[in-house]
This record gives C-alpha cells, structure tokens and sequence, in this order.
C-alpha cells in the first residue's frame, strides 16, 4: 500500500519547484478533499487521499488568509514585517508570507468577505520599496531572507573575479534571525591600514553603539598594493554585496559604506555608481582626486563627510570639492551647492551641517573642526570622539 512509505522517505522531497501545485514537481497530487496535515517537511504540508501522499496547498487551506492575495502563509516565522488592513505578514525565502490567525479585514472571511477591503482590487499586498526609499521605509529583505545562514562572525575568503581571493572581516549579531532584515555597515580600511584595525576599531566606533544588534558589520582587506583600493576592487566590492545579501538576510534599503582617508575615498567612489545599492556613506577625509573614479551618475545618495580643517594631505578644498559633486545630484538642478554650510570656529567643538535645499530623501550632513589627518576628532576637553555617535544618528535616520 502506498501510503506505507517511510515518514523518512518523504522527507527527502526538498526540492520545490514552480508548477500549478507544488506538490506535482515531486511526482504527487496535490489535495482535492482533505487539509489534515499528516506531515510537514521542507517542501511544505502534506496529507493522505486515496491511499497515497497528496500536497496540501495553501489556496485550500481555509486557515491561510493571504492564499487569497496570491501569497502563501508564513511556515516557519511569526515576526511581523509589515502591518496592512489584510492582516500582519512576515518574511520567507525572499518573499512576503500571511502569519496565520492575524487576518484583518481582508482576511478569510472578514468584514469584507473575500478579500475585503485588502481583497481582489483593493490594497492586497504590502508593496516592496524601490529606490529612491522614502524616509523610515519598510524592510526590503535580500535573497538570503529565510536561509540558514552560510557565513558566520569572524573571517572568510570572498572568491570572486577571475578566480581571486579576498580576506573578509565579518561580525554578525549573536541573536541572528535568518527572517529579519539587518542593516549592513562596510567599513573601509585606509591606506597602510588593515581589516583588522577596523575590525578592532569597531568599525569606526559605530559597532559598540548597535546596542539593539540591528546591524552586520563588514570589513573587507584592501588589494595588497599601496594604493589599497583601485578599479578592480569595484568588481570585488559588487562579488562580495552580491554573497552576503544571498547568504544572508539584509535590508537591502539600509546598507551603507563608510572609511577614513583611503578608504573614505573608495566609499566616496562608490556612492558615484552605488546609488541604488547603497543607501548612503559616511567619510572622514575624504577626497575626490588620486584615486581611480568611476563616472558619476545623475542619481541621489545620503552623504556625511567629517573634515579636519587642517588636513594637509585630504585637504579641506578636496573634501568641500567631493561634496559639492554630491550636492549637484541631491538637490533640484544642483540648487544646494550655493547653499553655504556652516563650519566650526577655530579651536572651537566640532560643527555638523544639515543642508537644507536637498531632496530628504537624500540628506547630506558636513562635520569639521580643527585638526589634522584622523577620524576621531574629539571637542576640546574630551577623550571621546564625537564621530561614531553622529555618524550612527545619521545612518540611523533612515
């Protein structure tokens, strides 16, 4: 009798592919007359008809409101993404699922019988942002969404390119949720510097202030030349953003690069022809000459530069020269570059200016105070740098 195959053989049905029922890709039926679940695997749940193993689909699950909407309901996660009038959805394999019993009034039956008011024609579905995002935009989860995660914290080598190899730095929050969406930082080494110094710097101070463990961290080491970034290093960056929002789950709307000096002016680099990519950078000094540039794209990006006044080797007219080619592409017909920001007094605190006339989608805050070639600049009096804590207000924002 068919149906006394091993609860074990069935298990092995891992693969799911698209068909009219899932179940027939694996050589099986899908339900007609029955949503008793006898088992669940992977590739979904399962039940008995006529003697034999048959799928039991979602769109006749009565239990699975958002079947209705053309998605299925969540297997294995009961966080809650996004909110809508329909009922309260969730993440799975890169895709929007209805977390059972938390129908609204577009749910199975609901004041709005079928579908309702999130029914057939109406809002039926939380829509995925798309850049440019709005302030305070909902997660938009990455490929690695709903994975077991590949890559732990510590150290791995990135292959990518024509069979290259590069050291990767990583520190992942300890409580990692394979359905939640984190904020990914990369952080930039400098030129005589390391992975490692950033790492062990806390990736620029900000690794220390992720109190709520929002945020995966990531220090990639530089090309082993003296100018540690060049062209090539876009091709590693795009490899290694690529593997990481695969393998792991990240808020593609929330990535941001940051770097000192060197490796500021890659992050500059990148926010050029990244705009969709990243949400925004932080550089403290940066400049916009020798070092390779791609060409710039007439696209927005957030943009934080930190400069010290006196900065003899990333100096003050390369920074303000760097950020006023931002400014051309963030505001209305360049329109904020005649905007005079404010800088600090010297000898004074530190001074950060919010320009006013860009789009807000696309904020660019510009922090300087006296001092040399360094990131940490710190106020008169102080032992702490007032860096890491701006800068991680100004990611944070978004």
């Amino acid at each position: 009798m068919k149906f006394s195959i091993a609860l074990a053989s069935v298990a092995v049905l891992a693969v799911k592919a698209s068909a009219a029922c899932w179940a027939e890709s694996l050589g099986y039926p899908c339900c007609k007359t029955t949503t008793d679940v006898v088992l669940t695997d992977e590739s979904g749940k399962w039940g008995v008809e006529n003697n034999d193993w048959c799928g039991i689909d979602d769109q006749n699950d009565p239990n699975c409101w958002s079947s209705k909407l053309g998605y299925p309901c969540c297997k294995t996660t009961k966080e809650v993404v996004y909110t809508d009038e329909s009922g309260k959805w969730g993440v799975e394999n890169n895709d929007w699922c209805g977390i059972i019993g938390s129908a609204g009034n577009g749910g199975n039956g609901g004041n709005g019988g079928n579908g309702g008011n999130g029914g057939n024609g109406g809002n039926t579905t939380p829509a995925k942002p798309t850049y440019p995002y709005e302030l305070k935009n909902d997660p938009v989860p990455s490929k690695g969404c709903g994975k077991d995660p590949s890559i732990k914290s510590g150290q791995f080598q990135l292959s990518w390119g024509n069979g290259q190899r590069r050291k990767v730095l990583i520190d992942i929050p300890n409580n990692y949720d394979k359905n939640h969406p984190y904020r990914l930082v990369y952080g930039m080494m400098c030129m005589g510097g390391s992975s490692e110094n950033v790492r062990n710097e806390g990736y620029y101070g900000l690794k220390p202030l992720d109190t709520g463990k929002t945020t995966i961290f990531v220090a990639p080491e530089g090309n082993g030349q003296q100018l540690p970034w060049g062209q090539a290093d876009y091709n590693m960056f795009d490899d290694l953003h690529k593997k990481l929002t695969e393998e792991l789950c990240i808020d593609v709307s929330r990535v941001f690069s940051t770097g000192f000096s060197y490796g500021s002016m890659f992050s500059n680099g990148l926010a050029w022809n990244h705009q969709e990519v990243l949400r925004g950078v932080a550089v403290y000094e940066t400049a916009d000459v020798n070092i390779w540039l791609p060409k710039q794209e007439p696209k927005g990006i957030a943009w934080m530069g930190v400069l010290g006044l006196d900065d003899g080797l990333c100096t003050p007219a390369m920074g303000r020269s760097a950020r006023d080619k931002i400014l051309q592409y963030n505001s209305e017909g360049g329109k904020a570059k005649n905007e005079r920001a404010e800088e600090a007094q010297r000898g004074g605190p530190h001074k950060c200016y919010d320009y006013k006339t860009v789009d807000e989608k696309f904020p660019v805050r510009w922090c300087t105070q006296s001092g040399g070639h360094q990131w940490d600049h710190k106020d008169p009096g102080q032992y702490q740098s007032w860096v890491p804590q701006t800068t991680w207000d100004f990611i944070t924002k978004f």
